[in-house]
């Protein structure tokens, strides 16, 4: 006889969910989660709401990661992988794959670069912190990462010195997990993480080359398995950009390496005299002024003192103590000892700053740490709320000198902007203003600006906003017969009383207006035209 079938009955709701376990993380994995998920948050609302034109540098990544998507849908490979020249392609094939889910625009490659490396930074500290001080320690280093302005910033905008800074964070964090290199197969990890950063950007060694020396050094000749093992993976994944870019590396490399000013006079941008005092200042007063601000700055300052006390005592704070202040200081060195200068360019050091900052913090008494904690939050949330959002006021112990970049003598408290952006700008929108020139005929922009360089309307920008619209930028000369119905001509300037009301107003005060059929002295052939349903709003 047959054995009787079982009888099969429908799962219900409450009996599967039972079934469904949530992953066994710790308090403090959560809430560092929980941060990071909020960063990205705030980011897709910011993005929302903002009609600014992209900024500079900003506008032409943005436009490489059009070109590198482009160039994937189109089959090849090989100009995807070097059409970003003279930057690596790991943060322009995140804006492509933004790009392939959400379209060309500005939002989706921002938004894919946020989805990706901010875990990773979040990560990276949490990981690095945890094992240096503790998971309290973890929590706070994700707070001081997401709370840092030129983070917050950046993140706003399709850069790559933040996504570097995450691959700087899980690279510290795979070389110390890998104990000084006697854990063959996680210096392996560490090898793909420093390899994948190192297609980041290239400045990605400074970053990295100190804990990597310190933990070598340190793991003696029992860690040259591992050691081996991790030089072998960064070369496969790297070697071969770097092979086949050579000369371009070679010219960055001559430009970024060549002889600071022999003059007293500091120039934007360019290093003065390598010994002089005020380049051996110069990233210091950018940490206080851009990255950080003085309450987030004296937090890594506090920090970074505690470990030097540690070292004189013969008392090292931790057993990483050695790899991370080898970090801290070699990217410190190497960013003075180049040639050209930008404040953005030691974002990548996030991670020293965050462990600093948070490992002394977990060290105190009880009270203290919570006291400590708390202000280390509240700071981070009003840096969060400043530079992202505009929320209060710029608080300095001097005024501002638009001489000098990095600020000296100056001290920044807090600030409502930040060093190129800062809260979402709900005016001019010059992207719907072409989107609409677009569905009315209008196939061909060309366009000017007044004063030239304006990062309201800075021309890469503006490029990268007629490129989305799928327009072209004229050229010259103009084809009379068909400039009327598909040809037309935008002028930036300052608002002045002989002029008519503008089709759009830019929140710094200056208007866009339009013509078509070409430029303003094109005579009768020409006529102001403001294709928005309400003309002169802002």
């Amino acid at each position: 006889m047959a054995p009787e079938a079982e009888t099969l009955r429908p799962v219900g709701a409450t009996e599967w969910l039972a079934r469904v376990s949530w992953p066994r993380w710790s308090v403090a994995t959560w809430i560092a989660t929980g941060l990071g998920a909020l960063f990205v948050a705030s980011t897709c609302w910011w993005l929302s709401v903002d009609r600014s034109v992209p900024i500079d540098d900003a506008a032409v990544h943005l436009g490489a990661s059009f070109n590198t998507y482009e160039a994937l849908t189109a089959g090849h490979l090989l100009r995807a992988l070097t059409g970003s020249a003279p930057y690596p392609p790991l943060t322009f094939l995140v804006g492509a794959l933004g790009v392939s889910i959400g379209g060309i625009g500005v939002a989706p490659p921002i938004i894919a670069q946020n989805l990706i490396f901010v875990p990773l930074l979040g990560l990276g500290c949490y990981k690095a912190a945890q094992l240096a001080f503790g998971r309290f320690a973890g929590v706070l280093a994700v707070v001081f990462a997401l709370g840092m302005p030129m983070i917050i910033e950046e993140f706003h905008e399709f850069m790559l010195d933040a996504p570097e800074a995450a691959m700087v964070a899980v690279a510290v964090w795979a070389i110390l997990a890998s104990e000084r290199f006697s854990r063959p197969g996680v210096s392996a990890l560490a090898g793909v993480a420093v390899g994948l950063g190192m297609l980041s950007k290239e400045t990605f060694v400074f970053f990295v080359a100190g804990v990597a020396l310190a933990a070598a050094v340190r793991g003696g000749r029992r860690a040259w398995r591992g050691a081996a093992t991790f030089a072998a993976v960064v070369l496969v994944i790297a070697l071969p950009w770097y092979l086949y870019e050579l000369s371009t590396i070679h010219a960055l490399g001559g430009e970024a390496l060549g002889s600071s000013s022999t003059t007293s006079v500091q120039i934007p941008g360019i290093a003065p005299p390598r010994l002089s005092s005020a380049n051996l200042e110069w990233y210091l007063w950018t940490f206080l002024n851009w990255e950080l601000y003085l309450p987030l700055f004296a937090f890594a300052a506090v920090g970074l003192a505690w470990t030097l006390v540690g070292f004189a005592r013969r008392r090292p704070v931790s057993r990483f103590a050695v790899e991370l202040t080898s970090g801290a200081f070699v990217s410190w060195a190497a960013l003075t000892g180049t040639y050209v200068h930008d404040p953005r360019y030691a974002i990548p050091m996030a991670v020293y700053f965050a462990v600093f900052g948070a490992g002394w913090i977990a060290r105190l008494p009880r009270l203290a740490g919570v006291v400590a904690s708390a202000a280390l939050v509240l700071v981070a949330l009003a840096n969060s709320l400043g530079v992202g959002f505009g929320v209060g006021s710029r608080m300095t112990t001097g005024a501002q000198n638009l001489t000098y970049i990095q600020q000296p003598e100056t001290l920044t408290i807090s600030e409502n902007y930040g060093f190129w952006i800062g809260p979402p700008s709900r005016n001019g929108d010059t992207l719907a203003l072409l989107q609409v020139l677009r569905k009315d005929g209008v196939r061909e922009v060309k366009w000017t600006s007044e004063p030239e360089g304006d990062l309201e309307f800075s021309p890469p920008g503006v490029a990268v906003l007629v490129r989305i619209a799928g327009l072209a930028q004229a050229s010259d000369p103009i084809v009379p017969a068909r400039a009327a119905r598909s040809y037309a001509f935008l002028m930036h300037r300052p608002l002045e009383l002989n002029l008519p009301t503008p089709c759009i107003k830019l929140r710094d005060g200056t208007g866009v207006w339009v013509r078509l059929g070409g430029s303003p002295s094109a005579g009768a052939g020409a006529w102001s035209y403001c294709p928005l349903r309400q003309a002169g709003a802002s």
